[in-house]
């Protein structure tokens, strides 16, 4: 956001009475700003010095004990005051080597003025040329925003952006979309445009769409090219708290000022602006889109009936093969707060746009989705001349397109998958999605630590059978009581017998194995396993026996 209209100390040595003025000391400080001109003739001026302010003085106050300028200097550094003009030769000669060693060491400027100039004809031009200077930036910003505006009317796009601020500027320019995770880049000069090709991709890496910059303030950085330094401006794209991407901008040619980046700076609003009617227009046609696929998802004959008929639309084949995939975020947000599920409702659907946007960019698998408040759909479809190996090899990798795009997006750990089987047609499309969604409620509810993000519906095995949290709650409860005498017999004496129990059935039942992998002696494995039978009255040769500890065994694994 565009904070102030700013002309620095350096600029006003362009008025005509400062023409013979001299820079005696601080010059590193002539990029400071300025806002006002005051006038210092009484030490105590330091408690009514504003930031910004030019002080001028003829040190008449002073001239007694010239080295005050030491203590004072440090007053006006502190209090932002930008520089100070003085007039020598009247009640002062030359500053001593302190003052000036002082006001370089903090940065501060002063500036010898030419002796027949008077303060009221010097503060009247200064004045004159700050407002002039304002004036003419206003005017500069107006009619480039008015340059964005003609864009945005006749629905121009983000490439057109970028040219327009590289023909401003002279400057190769990329404009980074955080939201839809995309970019564009435009240079004027083909010869640095095609060595910048080779920096765009680290820009992009370290600062750009993938990674995720933070930063809401115009910054400066340097990118090395060839072996030479080229300064990057990196400008936010922030509108109304929210962050939406970035404007970089190499100075090839060492000449864009501070009135140029201000320029571009208050068109960011508009760019803002731009990306959000794309995400609006996005979210629309995902309204339309999310009918279609319900309609066609649906176990309902007469529902799927007019999706059908849709279907030709969005270019689906009905002899085709077609699997669904359920993509889920979940996160543990602790704020219970309504400004808070807001927020993150407003950052999950930003991340699942982002997640789309880049994935239509690496995906090569043909596919629908449809987003839902923390999941996406995704409809994938198969030529049904493909073997099944075949289909199987591109689903795992659209998979991991899909992960490694929440690894880019720092979102893999609250990402789960779950992938339903691939049916002919249209019939069987209601059940490839109960078992996406079976599937993918297994992975978020599974508590392993070890766990993938992503499971097949095939690869489940009895965990299918567990589908619904009422199941899931009943078996817990079920595996708890089976194994309940052991775990506390375990807890009051330290037995290790869980442990036997489950080696015994990995093992089949060989006590020597048993030992070997434990690392426990023979006579200890027979101990605990004639404890079990004595004082738990657990016989592990009985069938029915062996059959629920093993089921109950299995559940805690599966479940957690």
């Amino acid at each position: 956001m565009l904070k102030a209209l700013k002309v620095r100390l350096s600029d006003i040595l362009n008025v005509d009475l400062l023409a013979g003025a001299e820079v005696i000391a601080g010059e590193a400080g002539m990029d400071n700003v300025i806002t006002s001109v005051n006038v210092m003739e009484v030490p105590d001026i330091v408690d009514w010095v504003r930031p910004g302010e030019l002080l001028l003085t003829t040190a008449y106050s002073l001239s007694d004990n010239i080295e005050a300028f030491n203590t004072l200097l440090p007053i006006f550094s502190e209090k932002g005051v930008c520089g100070m003009g003085i007039k020598t030769k009247r009640y002062i000669n030359e500053l001593p080597e302190s003052v000036i060693a002082t006001a370089n060491k903090l940065a501060f400027p002063i500036i010898k003025i030419p002796p027949g100039v008077s303060y009221g004809d010097l503060m009247k031009q200064v004045f004159t040329y700050i407002i002039g200077e304002q004036t003419r930036l206003l005017e500069k910003i107006n009619a480039f925003n008015s340059q964005i505006r003609d864009i945005m009317l006749r629905r121009g796009d983000m490439d057109e952006f970028a040219e327009l601020i590289s023909q401003a500027l002279h400057s190769p320019t990329l404009i980074s979309d955080q939201v839809h995770k995309s970019f564009v880049f435009h240079a004027e000069d083909k010869t640095w445009g095609a060595i910048l090709d080779r920096v765009v991709p680290t820009t992009i890496n370290h600062m750009g769409v993938l990674a995720d910059p933070e930063s809401t303030q115009m910054r400066t950085s340097f990118d090395t090219v060839d072996g030479v330094e080229v300064k990057r401006f990196s400008i936010p794209i922030f509108f109304e708290g929210n962050l939406y991407g970035q404007v970089y901008i190499w100075d090839i040619n060492d000449q864009i000022n501070t009135g140029d980046l201000f320029v571009i700076e208050s068109a960011t609003s508009l760019i803002a602006l731009h990306i959000v009617t794309k995400l609006t227009v996005t979210q629309r046609e995902n309204v339309h889109r999310t009918n279609f696929l319900e309609q066609l998802l649906s176990n309902k004959p007469e529902s799927q009936a007019g999706a059908i008929l849709d279907a030709e639309y969005y270019g689906f084949d009905p002899k085709a093969y077609h699997q669904c995939l359920i993509l889920r975020l979940d996160y543990e947000d602790g704020e219970r707060s309504t400004t808070s599920r807001k927020r993150r409702i407003q950052e999950t659907s930003l991340i699942l746009t982002g997640i789309l946007s880049y994935i239509q960019q690496k995906a090569s698998s043909r596919y629908i989705w449809a987003t839902k408040p923390n999941e996406i759909y995704f409809l994938l479809e198969f030529d049904p001349n493909l073997s099944s190996e075949i289909r199987a090899a591109q689903t795992r990798q659209f998979v991991f397109s899909l992960l490694e795009v929440a690894r880019d997006l720092k979102v893999e750990e609250n990402c789960f998958l779950g992938i339903g089987r691939a049916y002919p047609g249209y019939d069987k499309l209601s059940d490839s999605l109960h078992e996406a969604k079976q599937t993918v409620r297994f992975q978020q509810s599974s508590e392993k630590k070890d766990k993938e993000h992503y499971s097949f519906f095939e690869d489940m095995g009895i965990a299918r059978l567990f589908g619904s949290p009422e199941i899931r709650t009943d078996l817990l409860s079920h595996a708890d009581e089976v194994l309940q005498p052991i775990m506390q017999y375990d807890a009051e004496h330290d037995g290790k017998l869980l442990e036997t129990v489950r080696a015994y059935f990995e093992h089949g039942g060989n006590l020597r194995k048993i030992s070997e992998v434990q690392f426990t002696h023979y006579n200890t494995v027979v101990y605990r396993i004639n404890r079990l039978r004595d004082i738990l009255k657990i016989d592990l040769k009985d069938p029915e026996t062996a059959f629920s500890i093993q089921f109950a065994l299995k559940i805690r694994d599966l479940l957690g």
